[in-house]
């Protein structure tokens, strides 16, 4: 389904606000799971992802603008329509941010800081970190537009759809691939801003886009196939 080019203020408003929406989502959700990690010690990791696959729950649910949601769309979406994508993540990191600063100032933050500094160690630290985060970042995608798309597919609306969404979410968390939204959410914590940052937030943003499409694409030749089989009969 294409989404027409131009927007009215109001409508452009409503669409930065879904996204801040949406980042903040992601926010509360990173926010459980590193607390999970950081108090139940080996179940912490898969408590962690479950309790953070409620925040995509959430976005999909009330229709939230998040980045990696919206990659899916890109194969139907034309050239005239991409500017959406950078409104939308700039949304969404500022909706991180505003949990990161929030929680900063809690007594949640000692585990929250602790929590990030490891795992941002271990990603920047990762030999051959720029490769590391783009096959990492597109297994996620994949799995992004996995949960987003069940809604769409799910044979039936209720339970099927809520186990669609929230499953594959819980694959990719527990499995520790690379969320360029969420990564923001580490990077804010820990105070990290470096060109490495910014490196690994470009390798992340790319991969998220090749993971997400590729279900897309593959919908897109089906139909195609579909169509050229039926105009062939």
């Amino acid at each position: 389904m294409n989404v027409k080019v131009k927007m009215s203020k109001k409508e452009l408003a409503v669409f930065i606000l879904l996204s801040v929406m949406s980042g903040i989502m992601i926010g509360i959700g990173g926010t459980a799971s590193l607390i999970a990690i950081d108090t139940l010690e080996k179940w912490g990791k898969l408590v962690g992802a479950i309790l953070f696959s409620l925040g995509i729950f959430a976005i999909v649910t009330y229709e939230l603008r998040l980045f990696t949601g919206m990659v899916a769309d890109i194969p139907k979406m034309g050239v005239k329509n991409t500017w959406k994508l950078p409104v939308c993540f700039l949304g969404n990191i500022l909706g991180v941010g505003i949990v990161a600063l929030l929680v900063y100032y809690t007594p949640l933050s000692t585990a929250l800081i602790r929590q990030s500094e490891i795992i941002v160690a271990n990603k920047l630290g990762a030999k051959n970190w720029a490769l590391s985060a783009f096959c990492s970042s597109i297994l996620c995608g994949a799995r992004i537009t996995l949960s987003v798309w069940s809604v769409k597919y799910s044979p039936r609306k209720g339970l099927d759809a809520t186990l669609g969404v929230t499953f594959p979410i819980v694959v990719f968390a527990f499995c520790g691939f690379d969320h360029s939204v969420a990564n923001v959410f580490y990077f804010y914590l820990t105070g990290t801003c470096t060109w490495q940052v910014v490196g690994y937030e470009v390798m992340c943003i790319l991969g998220n886009i090749v993971g997400g499409v590729i279900l897309p694409l593959v919908s897109m030749f089906r139909e195609y196939s579909k169509k050229r089989d039926t105009k062939s009969e």
